[in-house]
């Protein structure tokens, strides 16, 4: 089964392994309107979680903190998902690497170079993909009102329309 990743306009980012795309936006859509979110399929996706060696909060019903991701993610993550900033990173780390001791400004323009670049990927999709809405009427208004995916908004227009030919009278019904 693939797994796709979803980022979204404000620059988050989704995992979700589904059959198809349309599946795939069907369970984002707990997240937000994937239509108008980059969505692609990860040829090897792998994270990794370790376990807590305590509980500090009643509240986590999965007792692990996130470790890391596999390299070929890592990779995927940097090309796709968050290009200006692995590229402002690979400079900051090669600046910076060489030296041992950082001077306190320098540490302080790389940190500041990394969060202008951070910035940059929470606004480079911001409102850039609207999405797009279906010929037919009744699609296109569940599409805008509810802010509901093209394909989950056709299954639903799909479906009540099967349902109101079902509960129409028979004409045999109508003679009485």
């Amino acid at each position: 089964m693939p797994l796709f990743i979803c980022r979204w306009q404000n620059g988050d980012f989704s995992a979700v392994s589904a059959s198809s795309r349309e599946e795939a936006m069907e369970l984002l859509d707990e997240v937000g309107n994937a239509d108008v979110a980059d969505l692609f399929t990860a040829k090897r996706f792998m994270v990794h979680f370790q376990l807590r060696k305590e509980v500090d909060n009643l509240e986590e019903p999965v007792p692990v903190s996130f470790e890391g991701f596999g390299e070929e993610t890592y990779d995927t993550l940097c090309e796709r998902v968050y290009p200006v900033y692995s590229k402002a990173s690979m400079r900051v780390h090669d600046d910076l690497h060489a030296k041992v001791d950082v001077p306190k400004e320098e540490y302080d323009a790389a940190l500041k170079v990394l969060n202008d670049a951070l910035v940059t990927e929470r606004m480079r999709n911001w409102d850039s993909k609207k999405p797009k809405l279906s010929d037919d009427p009744d699609t296109a208004e569940l599409q805008k009102e509810l802010d509901m995916p093209r394909p989950m908004a056709e299954q639903a227009v799909k479906e009540r329309r099967r349902r109101a030919i079902v509960e129409m009278p028979s004409p045999s019904d109508e003679v009485q």
